[in-house]
């Protein structure tokens, strides 16, 4: 038996014991859309290695340069600019990481990074609508949905966690 249910940590209508995904994502996998989202890490997982180690070893090892992500990051990383625009925040210290298929990735769960002024906003890639926010390791869940429309929920919450924490580091006097 099929029960309907809205998720208390997104409000999206979830149907348990049933495909949630839109019918334009028919045929991705989780794999394939943190792939085509975020591109792949240049090293891939070799065993278990410490959060900081691992996060260092993905920022060496970059298919581009993290000021001018191409493909499909290139659009999540303008949708982030622009909504950090509003704000008054100059893009031209942020940075767009990928972690698919590193260590960070496998065992930290974190698909992806951006970076500016030295603050971290950490991603996971989800073709899953009910993918709860409130058991993710990652700071920002990006859903499929959301890439559709153009990464606009992503980018504000992106935005929102930059904010939260310059203004944490600014009370703490940093």
């Amino acid at each position: 038996m099929q029960s309907v249910i809205r998720s208390r940590n997104c409000g999206r209508e979830c149907v348990r014991g049933r495909d949630n995904r839109n019918p334009e994502l028919r045929g991705y996998t989780g794999g394939l859309f943190e792939w085509e989202v975020l591109g792949t890490c240049l090293v891939l997982s070799h065993g278990h290695m410490s959060y900081e180690r691992s996060v260092e070893e993905v920022m060496r090892n970059q298919p581009c340069d993290p000021h001018r992500p191409r493909g499909e990051s290139a659009n999540l990383f303008t949708a982030v600019a622009e909504e950090m625009a509003k704000d008054g925040f100059d893009s031209d210290d942020l940075k767009l990481f990928t972690a698919v298929g590193s260590t960070l990735d496998r065992f930290h769960k974190v698909d992806g990074f951006f970076r500016f002024q030295g603050v971290t906003v950490t991603l996971d890639t989800t073709i899953d609508p009910c993918k709860n926010r409130a058991t993710a390791r990652a700071d920002v869940i990006v859903y499929a949905e959301d890439a559709l429309k153009g990464y606009p929920e992503a980018a504000e919450n992106i935005a929102m966690k930059f904010r939260t924490r310059r203004d944490e580091m600014t009370k703490a006097g940093r």
